[in-house]
């Protein structure tokens, strides 16, 4: 069976979706307080997991062999790598999730109904940028075996509806005493705080209105309030945390040096350029603070399909993020992985969605509106952001200084008078501030900008792409192997999921 869960529509009002998570076939109850804290875990191993995937194809990491499909633009034939997003979504969290909004609603917890739509609309939204058409409608049926899959214009319809549930019991939460436990079930994301949880929901929202940039029915001044009602400084910023001590590798970040899932992904040449200076002519303060340099103390990266050279000397190299150049095996200790960077320390957050994320999508919207002053606010904003992030949650290999800071932005190279701000400037700068992080976030803007050297300086295509693509870029990720392709054929037929060029079709988003 391919989902698991009971029927969700996409074109349903609140009403249907307040009363459609009842499940005749799961009637045992489950306390709210247990199902949140694995929720929170799972959203950010979804991310984490695929962006060897997304991260590949953006080029924010790439192998240290050649050949790597993924580098190539392709995908793996017989295989769930990449499909995990997938599963976060509809077993991860589904179940999960309806098991919560049924219960909570039950037991008068208004404040766990309104985190589980705020997760759902995400999960939504983060699944259908991945997949583009994805099962919608009779996701949670559990009278079929086979499913059909809906248009991703219709799930963002249902992620507009999920915000607006989400909003309602959050506001009917506020009013309330919040019921014990809440604020320990919710220690990995916002600790109870439902102030927060609301300006979530309106990143959330902002991202999807963000996601019509290319339609005539844009609306940029919906985008600029749906971001200044989120995040007003990083401590708003959803972040999942990780233990300082665990008794199991699992309970580690998945990008760290103890679960050793990132020992042959390297930084990317195009990345190192970006702040060495090559490309953008000043030295990035981040530079240091996020890469390790080869022992000849020069900053290298690789680019797509290029792989390192086993021949290249010892002190030319790249290391990996935990700071070793040859992989690795898992590290024991916690304290071992001194030499790891920002997001790869076992116990580093992983940010689900930043301040610096949402303003450059201010500045972007403002710019397509053609208020460039509020476009240069809301971009410097959006840099200052990020190291204002790195300032406050994570380590990094040297420290910048706050002069450091202050002088990279106000540089004339970086921040020109609001006349001269170019569209380019704002993209580059947010894939800057969302490496390592947000993988998903950074795709759509490439396939919305159709991967453009013209708006993302000096990004040049892998050497060759992969044998299926007969020439084309990858578009969309294909649904989980392990479910779609082996019980819900005839349903992927039907949107040509079988062809071998299917991850090249253009997603709904990226069209005009």
């Amino acid at each position: 069976m391919s989902i698991l869960g009971l029927l969700l529509g996409a074109t349903s009002c609140e009403k249907y979706l307040d009363d459609a998570f009842i499940n005749p076939n799961a009637p045992t109850v489950v306390s709210p307080e247990l199902a949140l804290p694995p929720i929170a875990a799972n959203m950010a191993r979804g991310i984490q997991f695929d962006a060897r995937i997304a991260g590949s194809f953006v080029q924010y990491f790439t192998r240290t062999g050649a050949g790597d499909s993924f580098d190539r633009h392709g995908y793996l034939p017989n295989s769930d790598t990449g499909g995990e997003l997938w599963r976060m979504h509809y077993y991860a969290l589904g179940q999960n999730l309806n098991n919560m909004i049924r219960d909570a609603k039950a037991q008068g917890k208004e404040e766990y109904v309104g985190v589980a739509f705020s997760v759902f609309a995400w999960s939504w939204l983060n699944l259908t940028d991945y997949h583009n058409e994805v099962i919608l409608n009779q996701a949670f049926d559990t009278s079929r075996l086979t499913f059909d899959y809906d248009s991703q214009e219709d799930t963002y319809k249902q992620v507009a509806a999920m915000c607006d549930s989400a909003n309602r019991y959050l506001d009917i939460a506020a009013k309330k005493t919040i019921s014990a436990g809440f604020a320990e079930a919710d220690a990995y994301l916002y600790g109870g705080d439902l102030t927060k949880w609301k300006k979530f929901v309106s990143g959330v929202r902002a991202k999807l209105l963000h996601r019509y940039s290319l339609k005539s029915t844009y609306k940029p001044d919906e985008v600029i309030k749906a971001v200044d009602a989120a995040f007003t400084s990083v401590d708003d910023e959803a972040m999942v945390k990780f233990k300082n001590s665990a008794a199991t590798a699992d309970e580690a970040n998945f990008f760290g040096a103890r679960r050793n899932n990132m020992g042959t992904y390297r930084q990317s040449e195009y990345f190192v350029k970006l702040l060495d200076g090559s490309i953008l002519t000043e030295k990035d303060p981040r530079l240091a603070y996020l890469l390790k340099p080869s022992d000849d103390k020069v900053f290298r990266g690789i680019a797509p399909n290029a792989g390192e050279a086993t021949t290249l000397p010892n002190n030319r190299k790249t290391y990996n993020f935990f700071g070793t150049i040859a992989t690795i095996a898992p590290v024991v200790a916690f304290d071992q992985d001194v030499n790891s960077r920002s997001y790869f320390k076992n116990n580093a957050p992983f940010p689900i969605m930043t301040l610096a994320e949402l303003q450059f999508i201010k500045a972007e919207a403002a710019f397509i509106k053609g208020d460039k002053a509020t476009a240069l606010d809301a971009y410097k904003k959006g840099i200052k952001a990020n190291f204002d992030m790195f300032k406050k949650y994570f380590t990094g290999y040297e420290n910048f200084t706050d002069k450091q800071v202050t002088d990279y932005i106000n540089s004339t190279k970086i921040s020109p008078v609001a006349a001269d701000l170019k569209l380019n400037q704002i993209m580059v700068q947010k894939f800057i501030a969302l490496w390592g992080h947000g993988f998903m976030e950074t795709w759509v803007d490439m396939r919305r900008y159709k991967y453009s050297p013209d708006i993302y300086s000096g990004f040049a295509l892998p050497n060759a792409l992969y044998p299926d693509n007969a020439g084309k870029l990858v578009q969309r990720v294909r649904p989980r192997y392990n479910s779609e392709y082996l019980w819900n054929v005839e349903a992927l037929r039907k949107i040509g999921g079988l062809n071998p060029d299917y991850h090249t079709i253009e997603c709904w988003f990226s069209k005009p």
